[in-house]
């Protein structure tokens, strides 16, 4: 996997890897995007990837305007029963705390790239999305 490939792995698994392949995303902003559209195909590929116990890398997709969206199934979460959105809206402010603490992510903010982490449940049932865009991290 190239290095721009575990880059992204690692921002959705959490684990800083010492922003290797960062150089590819420092160019125009359609370099960019391509470089992000390859690496997620190429990540893609080479999954699914179980993060933990209860978390599985479906993939990502690249978009245009810098923007990464990764798809990520809660293996054992059935999302059809009642008080999805509420446990979602209660996961929101830890998962965001997660997310930006790994320094990889508020760097990548900094190079103007969005991330949104896309969860699905038990059959691809949709749990919910947190979105991270440029300078949210700095929030934090």
């Amino acid at each position: 996997m190239s290095a721009l490939a575990r880059l992204l792995v690692g921002v959705a698994d959490g684990r800083p890897t010492g922003m290797n392949g960062v150089t590819r995303l420092t160019g125009s902003g359609n370099n960019t995007d391509v470089a992000l559209r390859t690496a997620c195909r190429e990540l893609t590929r080479s999954g699914p990837i179980l993060l933990d116990t209860a978390t599985r890398l479906d993939g990502c997709r690249g978009e245009s305007g810098k923007r990464v969206v990764f798809h990520l199934n809660l293996v054992r979460f059935d999302a059809s029963r009642e008080g999805t959105a509420a446990f979602m809206a209660s996961a929101t402010p830890a998962l965001v705390r997660g997310i930006c603490r790994n320094p990889d992510v508020p760097v990548l903010g900094r190079l103007g790239i969005a991330l949104v982490f896309r969860y699905t449940g038990i059959g691809d049932r949709p749990v919910g999305e947190i979105a991270i865009a440029p300078g949210r991290c700095e929030q934090e």
